[in-house]
């Protein structure tokens, strides 16, 4: 029989009502209340009369669609252990008819002689705004990928459009040149070089927001991929650059992960080029890639999965360096710490290594200072 305890100066009455849930107590043998404390008057507006006269099943105020669901989650506690609990969700009706989102939560309140479960204590608590809240962070986080979607398609397709009147313009100034160079005189001349200056930048532009695209839309497979061996190809690509430029590495053993081999080959070509171009005037470049595998205090540092191997590679070289206050703007797009003219470039590469590392799952930063050299920090996890 359903009742509100007031044994000892109602105290349990007292303590329950202060809970900001819903309290009851479940007979297994009856299926009926044995107790539930007055806070499903503040949060439904039902009295305990009202649950009285229901006959003391609480099922009639759960949603239709959920009551199969629920009945299917009370066996569980039923097969639960002393001090273990077990929790659903489930739609709730207030007095007023409007549908509310609720948490319960339960464990074994006692047994009979025969150890079987002989009552269960529930508390249920008001999560409507919570469910809201994530049902509104869900639909903004779809409403941001459909857009970042519909940004990179335009980007793809604008940029590929874009090449056909450069080759025009290209075309009409080879047509120029070879037709009317006597007449185009030394002015003439000049001007046509630097329309043809500026359309080898535009092309250059165009080739690398058509490289960033591809990275943001690539859906190649996750294999193993040994990172020294990435580091071996990058070198051979570089190595006139770094001949040049009497560029000295120093590259420490790396891991094998796994990754999509051709976008590590693209951020270790960036990264390295990035150290290259940056170098200081009449001193040789000296780029050192190190790493290290994080300990666990690393790993809870940087909120990352303890039950992963991550690892740490450094990109370190004694270049021109940056302000501390450009460490996170130079991963934006189209961003520029200098002049075209002094370090020429798009402003994409240090952003299309920011898309490859976060489709890897793993973290990018940087730090440095003016005069004093920089260093690219990448993080990743051996097993996506």
């Amino acid at each position: 029989m359903f009742q509100s305890n007031s044994d000892n100066d109602g105290l349990p009455d007292k303590i329950t009502d202060f809970f900001p849930a819903i309290v009851y107590i479940h007979d297994a043998n009856t299926g009926k209340l044995k107790y539930i404390n007055r806070k499903i008057t503040d949060l439904l507006g039902y009295s305990l009369g009202d649950v009285l006269a229901w006959g003391n099943d609480l099922m009639r105020i759960v949603h239709k669609d959920d009551q199969d669901n629920v009945n299917r989650e009370l066996q569980h506690f039923y097969t639960l252990q002393d001090n273990e609990s077990y929790s659903y969700n489930a739609r709730l009706t207030d007095k007023s008819g409007t549908w509310k989102h609720f948490r319960t939560m339960g464990t074994v309140l006692n047994r009979d002689a025969r150890g079987r479960v002989a009552s269960v204590l529930f508390i249920a608590q008001d999560i409507t705004s919570e469910f809201e809240n994530q049902l509104n962070l869900e639909e903004k986080i779809r409403d941001l990928d459909r857009s970042n979607k519909e940004l990179e398609e335009f980007a793809y397709v604008a940029s590929h459009d874009m090449n056909e009147p450069l080759r025009k313009i290209t075309t009409f100034i080879e047509r120029l040149e070879n037709k009317y160079k006597g007449e185009l005189g030394v002015d003439g001349k000049l001007y046509l070089a630097r329309i043809s200056a500026s359309v080898e930048n535009m092309r250059h532009l165009i080739d690398t927001l058509l490289e960033f695209s591809r990275t943001a839309r690539s859906h190649q497979p996750f294999v193993t991929v040994d990172l020294n061996d990435i580091v071996k190809d990058v070198q051979a690509d570089l190595e006139l650059k770094i001949e040049e430029t009497a560029t000295i590495l120093h590259i420490e053993v790396l891991p094998a992960i796994e990754a999509i081999p051709s976008q590590m080959k693209q951020l270790f070509d960036n990264l390295l080029n990035n150290s290259i171009k940056f170098k200081k005037a009449g001193v040789s470049p000296v780029i050192t890639i190190s790493c290290l595998q994080l300990t666990r205090r690393q790993k809870e540092q940087h909120h990352l999965d303890a039950g992963n191997t991550w690892f740490r590679i450094d990109f370190a070289d004694n270049g021109i360096g940056f302000e501390p206050e450009y460490n996170e703007r130079i991963f934006q797009i189209f961003q520029r710490l200098h002049g075209k003219s002094e370090f020429p470039g798009s402003g994409i590469g240090l952003a299309i290594c920011k898309k490859i590392i976060d489709q890897h799952k793993g973290l990018i930063y940087a730090t440095g200072k003016p005069d004093n050299g920089a260093t690219f920090t990448i993080i990743l996890p051996e097993h996506q």
